[in-house]
């Protein structure tokens, strides 16, 4: 018995010794939110005005050309829920714990990526708050956008909104799809932010938010609305039924996705009727159910990507979510779907 107590007491050390360090990691007073490490590109606190979000070269689409939707010429003639769109989530760049990428979500934008997931939360005072403030790091109560806990991690909504916008301002033939996840009663505070940020210019806002005529790729360029945003969570309904946001459309009134650690093309749930939008969740965590940038190694190579696809019977994805999207091959695949979409 008393050699179990001691086990479990060091055990409990260890834990909380492993978590103090993380959080001095994170938190210290070292830790400028303002400034993203990697490349300089700005992504946390500091000014709230768009002007100082970030240099826009930095931003600038890699690929890009001025014939080019979405870094294919070839994409332009087709309808937006035909073109293949590669998605990324929380990273380690944007210092988060059990992270699914190592690399800002800005990066991802400019490397390739076309589609984000996005939780939003309202982050209250807590005690990694409170032992944050201690050391020196800055306020993080309030909108965030966090990865299933704000002590997670957590982010400013209008510092990643205004680089969003800084890159639509930056690449004018690109089109970006959102998608939330609606936490703690926060949609009326997600939408005002959206609308302070100035990203609603750029939206994709149909009259009939159900029965939708999907544009190609060039009439959304041409018409300046390149971002589509779905969302779900927090109660929201169908806009069949509910009166849904002005730009937000319904998640699970456009879009299917597959299960998630699931190497199957099984369809999520029991909601198997096909809708405009196929979302592959393409990823497998590991034995402690955490994002495992090794079982990426393998899921994001191109061989494993087309296994995947095939089994879908014969309905490729037009998005597809991965974890650790600078690993592998998700991009050129991407590629060769999209112009053989074309072909």
């Amino acid at each position: 018995m008393g050699l179990c107590k001691c086990l479990v007491g060091s055990l409990c050390c260890v834990g909380l010794l492993a978590m103090a360090g993380a959080l001095t990691w994170r938190y210290g007073p070292w830790y400028d939110e303002s400034v993203d490490p990697l490349k300089g590109i700005n992504i946390g606190g500091g000014s709230s005005s768009n002007d100082d979000l970030t240099e826009p070269s930095a931003l600038a689409a890699k690929d890009a050309c001025p014939t080019c939707c979405n870094t294919l010429t070839s994409n332009c003639g087709l309808p937006v829920n035909q073109v293949l769109f590669p998605m990324a989530m929380s990273s380690y760049g944007d210092y988060f714990l059990s992270a699914n990428n190592n690399l800002p979500m800005e990066k991802a934008l400019v490397a390739g990526y076309r589609g984000l997931m996005l939780d939003s939360c309202i982050c209250e005072s807590s005690t990694v708050n409170d032992i944050k403030g201690f050391l020196g790091g800055q306020d993080n109560t309030g909108l965030r956008f966090c990865h299933k806990t704000c002590d997670a991690g957590a982010r400013k909504p209008d510092k990643l909104l205004g680089n969003l916008k800084t890159f639509l301002e930056v690449n004018p033939n690109e089109v970006v799809i959102v998608e939330f996840e609606v936490n703690d009663n926060s949609l009326n505070d997600l939408f005002y932010a959206i609308d302070d940020s100035g990203l609603d210019e750029y939206i994709y806002s149909p009259a009939d938010k159900i029965n939708v005529e999907w544009p190609t790729m060039q009439e959304l360029i041409d018409a300046n609305t390149r971002l589509i945003i779905f969302a779900h969570g927090d109660g929201i309904e169908s806009c069949a039924v509910s009166n849904c946001p002005e730009g937000f459309l319904y998640t699970f009134d456009h879009l299917t996705q597959t299960n998630w650690n699931d190497e199957s093309c099984d369809i999520k749930g029991n909601d198997v009727e096909p809708r405009a939008f196929f979302l592959m969740n393409h990823w497998m965590n590991n034995d402690l159910d955490l994002p495992s940038e090794d079982n990426a190694q393998e899921f994001n190579a191109f061989a494993k990507l087309i296994e995947r696809t095939e089994k879908c019977s014969g309905r490729i994805p037009n998005i597809i979510a991965v974890d650790f999207w600078d690993v592998g091959d998700v991009l050129p695949f991407v590629k060769e779907v999209n112009t053989q979409r074309a072909g």
